[in-house]
């Protein structure tokens, strides 16, 4: 028992270092060294190295008490900044998803559906021309790519992580007969260690890549004191946004292909078609196992 609980100690401690102490203690510093070069000295390396070396000085004549509260408070504070740097992240998150303010999603909505509108209408008139040449198969080949990188489906949320999420719910519905709003936590229960432990790691990566979104957000305010923290912003945005759409797409795709493979096994929990069938699920079945889920809702 006590070994578990020193590795549960060391665990929760290198978890603490790496989400909140390092991330916090990195920005308090960038805090305190813009607050003291601000917009004049904001590229003054001479003045900054100058301002630490005072800084180092008025330090080594602290009492050691006092120096062991300061670094006490250091550890608090850079602690309390990664705390909202979480809490910070469900905002990131909720952007992310497409939950904008309802004007600027429906504007956001259109501008995407309108463009993927047009690559596949310019698709569409190219599959259905007489005497296709090699050069028009490329092209219709490029726009069905960029009609899938802007969304699989046709577009229904201002964002492309949103809209990942939508096409999954659409695809679960008619392909599957399955709302997976309320089918979703029954699903889940009856799927696989091994699937359930997949679709986990991709959704951890999700979350991790909204706490930096944070750090970002929080770096970019910073820029509004010292400049040079904008650089940091963009580069850990931009990083933080690219892991966040892989992390989505390896998540939906996971739920995607979990739902072909284990559906059936939410019929059979459900008693729902024959016991002794295979395969992925019909329409019907899905359609019952919604109507059982929901509970009259």
């Amino acid at each position: 028992m006590t070994t578990f609980l020193d590795e549960l100690a060391k665990k929760l401690a290198e978890r603490w270092v790496s989400l909140l102490a390092i991330p916090g203690l990195l920005f308090l510093t960038a805090v305190l060294l813009g607050a003291k070069l601000r917009w004049a000295h904001a590229l003054d390396v001479t003045y900054a190295l100058d301002s630490l070396d005072n800084l180092v000085a008025d330090l080594s004549h602290w009492p050691a008490a006092r120096t062991a509260l300061c670094v006490v408070g250091v550890l608090l504070a850079a602690a309390a900044l990664g705390l909202a740097a979480g809490g910070l992240a469900a905002g990131v998150r909720l952007v992310w998803l497409g939950r904008w303010p309802a004007p600027l999603e429906r504007w956001r909505c259109r501008v995407r559906r309108d463009r993927w509108d047009d690559l596949v209408e310019q698709r569409f008139v190219l599959e259905a021309a007489s005497g296709r040449t090699e050069e028009m198969q490329v092209t219709i080949d490029d726009l069905a790519a960029r009609a899938n990188q802007l969304a699989m489906a046709r577009p229904a949320s201002p964002t492309w992580i949103g809209d990942r999420f939508k096409a999954l719910e659409s695809i679960g519905y008619q392909r599957y007969g399955l709302d997976l709003t309320f089918v979703w936590p029954a699903f889940w229960l009856v799927a696989p260690d091994l699937v359930r432990s997949e679709i986990q790691t991709a959704g951890s990566q999700f979350a991790d890549a909204t706490v930096r979104g944070s750090w970002a957000t929080l770096y970019a305010m910073l820029a509004l004191l010292w400049p040079p923290s904008a650089a940091v912003a963009a580069v850990t945005g931009f990083a933080a946004w690219r892991r966040g759409r892989s992390s989505v797409a390896a998540q939906t795709r996971l739920i995607e292909v979990a739902l072909d493979l284990h559906g059936r096994a939410l019929a059979t929990a459900l008693g729902v078609g024959d016991a002794n069938a295979t395969g992925p699920l019909t329409p019907d079945e899905g359609s019952e196992i919604t109507r059982i889920c929901r509970k009259g809702r």
